[in-house]
């Protein structure tokens, strides 16, 4: 009696088993995937810091490369469908605070693009695709508003950024 209760549980058990072991790796590889998404993040405070300290702006892109784990978008690019919005959202939020950074010390400038387009990764680079764009341009409008307010001086370098970063030419009548 035992050995026919078994004969029938066995059949279904096992395939429920089986089941659990694929979707742990599945949850593994998302996890991987959202963690992309805190490395961009903790790069925003890198053009804060580069605007307070320029001197240091060597040791502080040394430190954020070691510590964040990448030294260039394309080791965190391509991503999943599922998070092109977080990290798109992400990215533009790095963006503003890259065109904050260019108000507050507009001398340098083109070290805090550089920056960008290594961490952050110009609108065309391989990975950034046009629904990534699309989400960075909205956390980042913010930024470039406030940076533009500021200095509206180097509105040139503003357009460069845009162009640069989001496909954006600001050169274009509306």
């Amino acid at each position: 009696m035992i050995r026919m209760k078994l004969s029938k549980i066995i059949p279904i058990l096992l395939p429920t088993v089986l089941c659990l072991f694929p979707s742990c790796e599945y949850d593994d590889m998302v996890a991987a995937e959202y963690y992309k998404i805190d490395k961009i993040t903790s790069i925003q405070s890198l053009f804060e810091n580069i605007a307070r300290q320029p001197e240091a702006a060597g040791d502080l892109i040394n430190t954020a490369e070691r510590i964040a784990g990448y030294s260039d978008i394309s080791e965190l690019t391509p991503v999943g469908i599922y998070i092109s919005k977080d990290f798109g959202y992400a990215r533009g939020a790095c963006i503003a605070a890259c065109a904050q950074a260019a108000a507050r010390q507009p001398e340098i400038y083109d070290l805090l693009l550089d920056t960008a387009v290594k961490f952050l990764g110009a609108y065309n680079s391989p990975g950034i695709t046009a629904q990534i764009n699309s989400y960075s341009k909205v956390k980042a409008l913010p930024g470039i508003l406030e940076g533009i307010a500021r200095q509206p001086e180097i509105y040139n370098q503003y357009k460069e950024l845009c162009n640069t970063l989001l496909g954006v030419d600001l050169s274009d009548e509306i």
